[in-house]
């Protein structure tokens, strides 16, 4: 039996009930509603919503598959272009200010007009990065995924030579973010081949 992707701890306060709000929109979108609506009116309605079409059109460009892309959106932000966390991380792909400006001055972008919360400027940047990263993880989702998380210093020592194991990852917070995201991709998979969506 299928089971769902694990949402995320709602916290405290209007924060919290703000991210699992998406969530619970992101799930909708992704895993109920598709079930029962046409595909067409069915991407009319929420292609927007889920930036896939700017997703699309970096991930391709940078050689990135963009279905590992939109699970990575949905676990990191539900979708939510405002999302912040406490270390400071913000927009879609959460991504930490310092990252983002390194990602804009490698696109030739200039730093100081930066604004994280655009949907267009955070899921480039991110896509970049992730294009960054893949230079040394290759072709190893579970290295690529904990790197972005944790960063490349930790995914190095977790991996130690050939294909990296979720179980070596020490961090229990970046052990759940990359299970999460594959499992979030998996569904998505399934989707495309139950229904055919995502490929419009």
């Amino acid at each position: 039996m299928l089971k769902p992707p694990t949402p995320p701890a709602s916290g405290n306060g209007k924060k919290g009930r703000g991210r699992f709000r998406y969530w619970i929109y992101g799930m909708g979108l992704l895993f109920i509603f598709p079930v029962f609506l046409p595909v067409n009116y069915f991407w009319q309605t929420t292609r927007p919503w889920l930036h896939k079409d700017i997703i699309d059109v970096h991930a391709k460009a940078m050689g990135i598959d963009p279905v590992l892309v939109l699970a990575l959106v949905r676990v990191e932000s539900g979708f939510s272009p405002s999302a912040r966390s406490r270390r400071g991380a913000m927009g879609l792909m959460q991504l930490m200010p310092e990252t983002a400006r390194e990602m804009a001055g490698r696109l030739g972008l200039d730093p100081a007009t930066l604004v994280l919360d655009d949907p267009e400027t955070n899921i480039r940047l991110g896509i970049k990065y992730l294009d960054v990263l893949r230079q040394e993880f290759q072709d190893d989702s579970v290295a690529l995924l904990a790197a972005y998380n944790a960063g490349p210093t930790k995914a190095r020592e977790w991996r130690r030579g050939g294909r990296m194991d979720v179980a070596a990852i020490t961090f229990p917070e970046t052990k759940s973010f990359v299970q999460r995201v594959l499992a979030t991709e998996r569904w998505i998979r399934r989707l495309q081949r139950v229904k055919g969506f995502f490929h419009a």
